[in-house]
């Protein structure tokens, strides 16, 4: 037996040292570098990649048999780009299982790996070529004491998804790893990504077992902390503790000592949340589980709301199990509002079916809130709801009490993954200002972004449909009510079709839509029978606004979150005294335009058709194609009330066109007749181009008083405002125009006017005074009413022959003309014009002079001229007064013109035309005297003066009508008050040569 153990112990010893010579041998004669290029080779015709090995393969083979590669890098498949790389790897094994073709490694050591994995857009990615299976091998049992990886990096492009992720600071510590065996797991790293946005930390520690052959998944000793940004989550900071024991499949499952605590932002709430779960069993025969509960808060500004919840005890069986109930309760406050309630119901269940039941959820809650009429409201509500996980189904029964306003229906939903909803909800009544109180004026939010599109996406996972009916509905002073509504949703369209409902008078039935949710598309098409606007715009805002001063410069920008498309009718509309009805709108708009096309409507006697669009928002461009049959503009225009009489104010009246300067427009207007300011047009054609301040209307025409009119007006109003007019008026009968649009019947005639000024200035004063440019009459057949220059010259001849005959009082004033032609100059706001020529078959006029429309005065003389025999009413014929010139000067303002004959003129072409011989007596004298230089005397006797007497020195003083005309205007009465307290004022004298002027004034009408 010794020998038999010294014999063993000595082959022991030789096979021992027999293997220390071998290991040395291959220590000493093997060198692995020498097989790099096999490997390189090996991969590249394996796997069509480049491996790069960079430094030297290092070999241990005490304590452990081991090998460190240093750094070393994979190209993608069939690609130079780098798919992964390693700063360096060290693999330790045990020696005696690979004896026995097992794989025991001792310890993985990785240390700075980056890989860019890529999900392509058909579900490939760029490893798949490493997982495909080679030749069969011989099975090795897998079994690692531990791995430690440091520094790496990975990078996820999900093409796919559309998904980009990127981790990096990857620490990670295992202990023994083998198949179906618990972990011991330690790691931490950092994500960022998008579609879900993340920017977050995560730590994790624990005991796993994942067997997923028996669908068994345990986690003990559970340690998981989160911090960072994760979707619309920002600053999350969120803890999970525990163990969990859970097979899915069977559902079985025991959760021990779970925390949940959470707090985050949402915008500018801060939501906190905590779940304590200390016990919960399920196995095969038994269910239980101790008191858990939920705790959420809710906290924006000085606002908060919190709900508490707990579950009682289960117990029972997987088949069967029930709980003493759901309890809960909810509260907050807002301002000076405040809530509190309280709910509760049993809850029972079938694990094996995954059935579960709520079958009387009941609560209240009670509102306390100044705003409110009475101060408070009380909600009531009754639930029964009903789950079968297993087929996806739930439904809901609700039965509500919102503050005497009852609300029933049912809710259902099938297929949990994406929920199909189905609805049928009804209220007798709401009424919102009990529970909202009185709607608030809005207020402007500086920092909202304006135009900003509306993301509807969430609407792609909603599926609905349902009915919503509802009596009535008061909010502020709005009234709603039979709302009637058929709602559905299949994800790519949101649809109201039918919509019925009474909104205050007007009855709605129509359909409304949403398309496309990125960008919502909103669609429609909707009937009103009637509207009348003054409930909802008053009157007098337009001129609100023009108390408050200039228009803020316009900007549409919120019409860049328009999207739509849809048709509107309205069977009437009334706004103060105006009524429409037929309105029809259709109207397109995609954020970058807006047209309404085609706009109908009959706006009180005009039928209106056009074409509407606006571009460029924030700086608006309209366009318009309008059709009118007729319209009355007057109707339009609010006549003030005549104000006092005031004094002359000597104020500049300032001209005020920024308006302009922001209006972008062009477009054409047609009106079939149209009155404005009393003017009455047919066949109006008006174009209208505006950019930047600049306005041209052109072509400017229109049809007037039997004639046409052409022409266009030009305003820049960049700096200082200048306008351009220009107007050819052919065939046009000034008569009826002048009565329409001044009411001043002074003229008649047919023919044609034409205009071309240019103006420049900053007030009314400054435009008129800076007038220039050009203007020319050319009239027939017309009359100058107001004076008869013919009547006139025949109450002059017939007191030269002291006929006595005169014209009678009721008599109208006119002189006929048979051709009327005048240019005029205009030069600085003064109008000159030198060759006025009139024609009748009795006279021709000429004239020349000033009209000085800055300063709105005259300077004119018109120069009438017998060319042939006037007959008065039982007169003579005086065809001796052939050639004579009666010139008439025309001076004053334009409110207060003045008109004077030119006295030595005529009695200068009286002499001339050698009319002594038959003008005898006073009359002859009075001609002498006017050819000697006494115009005084000799005026005095043509109009019929007496003749001065002659008396000797010591005769007696002569009468008190020697020295004044026989028929001196008798003075003014003077105030019997003033009399009785002050002598009465001596009358004025008035000199022969004036009282002579008076006289003829009286005379001729002037």
């Amino acid at each position: 037996m010794n020998k038999a153990i010294k014999y063993s112990l000595i082959g022991i010893g030789g096979l021992f040292a027999l293997l220390l010579a071998a290991v040395g041998i291959v220590a000493a004669t093997f060198n692995p570098n020498d097989y790099k290029p096999l490997i390189v080779k090996l991969v590249k015709e394996k796997k069509q990649r480049t491996l790069i090995i960079e430094g030297d393969i290092k070999l241990a083979f005490w304590p452990k048999l081991g090998a460190d590669l240093g750094k070393v890098s994979l190209s993608e498949h069939n690609d130079g780009k780098e798919f992964a790389s390693m700063q360096s790897a060290k693999v330790f094994l045990a020696l005696m299982p690979l004896l026995k073709k097992e794989l025991v490694v001792d310890t993985i050591k990785i240390d700075g790996v980056h890989a860019n994995i890529v999900r392509f857009k058909d579900g490939t990615t760029n490893f798949d070529d490493l997982l495909s299976k080679e030749e069969s091998s011989t099975q090795i049992k897998f079994d690692i004491d531990g791995v430690q990886v440091t520094n790496t990096g990975i990078t996820l492009d999900d093409q796919q998804g559309n998904r980009h992720f990127a981790i990096d600071q990857l620490d990670l510590t295992t202990g023994h790893v083998a198949l179906n065996q618990p972990i011991d797991l330690k790691t931490s790293f950092h994500v960022k990504g998008d579609n879900p946005n993340i920017d977050a930390k995560l730590n994790f520690k624990g005991n796993l077992l994942a067997d997923t052959e028996h669908k068994h998944y345990v986690a003990k000793g559970l340690d998981l902390a989160l911090a960072g940004d994760v979707t619309t989550a920002k600053a999350l900071d969120l803890k999970l503790s525990g163990d969990v024991d859970a097979k899915p499949e069977t559902m079985e499952f025991l959760v021990d000592s779970l925390k949940l605590a959470a707090k985050t932002k949402l915008g500018d709430k801060a939501i906190e949340l905590t779940l304590n779960a200390p016990s919960l069993t399920a196995q095969k025969d038994t269910v239980s589980g101790k008191e858990a509960r939920i705790e959420f808060t809710q906290t924006q500004g000085d606002d908060k709301t919190s709900v508490k919840m707990v579950i009682a005890d289960l117990k029972g069986s997987p088949k069967a199990f029930q709980s003493s109930g759901i309890s809960g309760e909810i509260s907050g406050s807002q301002g000076k509002r405040s809530l509190s309630g309280k709910f509760s119901s049993p809850f029972s269940g079938d694990l094996e079916n995954k059935v579960f039941d709520l079958p009387k959820l009941a609560g209240n809650v009670d509102i306390k809130d100044p705003a409110l009429p009475s101060g408070a409201a009380k909600v009531g509500f009754n639930l029964n709801a009903h789950a079968d996980v297993k087929k996806e189904l739930a439904a809901v029964t609700l039965a509500a009490n919102v503050d005497g306003s009852k609300l029933d229906g049912n809710v259902g939903v099938s297929n949990f993954s994406k929920p199909n909803v189905t609805f049928k909800l009804a209220a007798d009544q709401l009424d919102l200002n009990k529970l909202l109180g009185a709607s608030k004026p809005k207020t402007e939010n500086k920092q909202s972004e304006p135009g900003k599109p509306a993301d509807l996406s969430a609407l792609k996972n909603v599926l609905a449909q349902g009915t919503l009916n509802i009596g009535s509905i008061a909010y502020d002073k709005y009234r709603i009510s039979n709302l009637a509504a058929t709602v559905k949703a299949d994800g790519q369209a949101l649809s109201v079709n039918p919509l019925s409902l009474k909104f205050d008078d007007s009855q709605i039935k129509g359909r409304i839509g949403i398309t496309h949710f990125e960008r919502a598309l909103y669609t429609f098409d909707l009937d009103i029978d009637r509207v009348d606007a003054d409930r909802y715009v008053p009157q007098n805002t337009a001129a609100k606004a023009a108390e408050n001063g200039p228009a803020k410069p316009l900007d549409l920008s919120a019409l860049k979150a328009l999207n739509a498309d849809g048709s509107l009718r309205i069977g009437s509309l009334k706004y103060g005294k105006t009524q429409a009805s037929n309105i029809r709108v259709d109207l397109k708009a995609d954020g970058n335009k807006l047209d309404v096309n085609p706009f109908s409507a009959k706006v009180d006697d005009s039928q209106v058709k056009a074409v509407l669009g606006i571009t460029r928002f924030q700086n608006p461009q309209f366009s318009f194609n309008v059709d009118i049959d007729k319209l009355d503009a007057d109707r339009y225009v609010t006549k003030k009330e005549p104000a006092a009489k005031a004094a002359p104010s000597t104020a500049d009246t300032p001209i005020d066109l920024s308006a302009l300067k922001t209006l972008n427009a062009n477009g054409e207007a047609r009106v079939g007749w149209l009155k404005v300011a009393n003017v009455k047009t047919s066949n109006v054609h008006l174009g209208v181009k505006a950019d930047g301040g600049v306005v041209a209307l052109a072509p400017f025409a229109a049809d007037l008083y039997q004639g046409h009119t052409e022409g266009s007006l030009n305003v820049d109003a960049r700096a200082v405002p200048a306008i351009a007019f220009k107007q050819d008026m052919k065939n046009v009968a000034v008569g009826p125009l002048l009565v329409d649009a001044i009411n001043n019947d002074m003229l008649e005639g047919k023919g044609n006017v034409a205009v071309d000024i240019k103006t420049q200035g900053a007030t009314v004063g400054a435009l008129k005074k800076a007038l220039n440019g050009n203007a020319a009459v050319n009239l027939a057949d017309g009359a100058i009413k107001g004076i008869d220059i013919a009547g006139t010259i025949r109450d002059v001849k017939n007191k030269f022959n002291f006929s006595g005959n005169t014209l009678g009082a009721d008599q109208k004033k006119k002189t006929d003309f048979s051709e009327m032609k005048a240019t005029f100059k205009i030069t600085n706001g003064v109008a000159h014009n030198d060759d006025l020529d009139i024609k009748s078959p009795l006279l021709r006029i000429a004239g020349s002079g000033d009209i000085d429309i800055g300063n709105e005065k005259l300077n004119y003389t018109a120069k009438p001229t017998v060319v042939s025999s006037l007959k008065g009413q039982g007169g003579a014929d005086i065809g001796a007064l052939n050639g004579l010139t009666f010139p008439v000067k025309v001076g004053g303002t334009f409110s207060a013109p003045k008109y004077n004959l030119d006295f030595a003129a005529i009695g200068a072409a009286v002499a001339q035309k050698n009319l002594l011989g038959n003008v005898g007596g006073q009359k002859g004298e009075a001609v002498q005297k006017l050819l000697g230089g006494d115009k005084a005397g000799a005026l005095e006797g043509l109009i019929g003066g007496k003749k001065k007497q002659e008396t000797p020195a010591t005769s007696a003083p002569a009468a008190p009508n020697a020295t004044a005309p026989a028929q001196t205007a008798p003075a003014a009465p003077a105030d019997n008050t003033q009399q009785q307290t002050a002598p009465a004022q001596p009358e004025k004298k008035l000199t022969p040569e004036e009282k002579a002027k008076k006289k003829l004034n009286k005379l001729l009408g002037l």
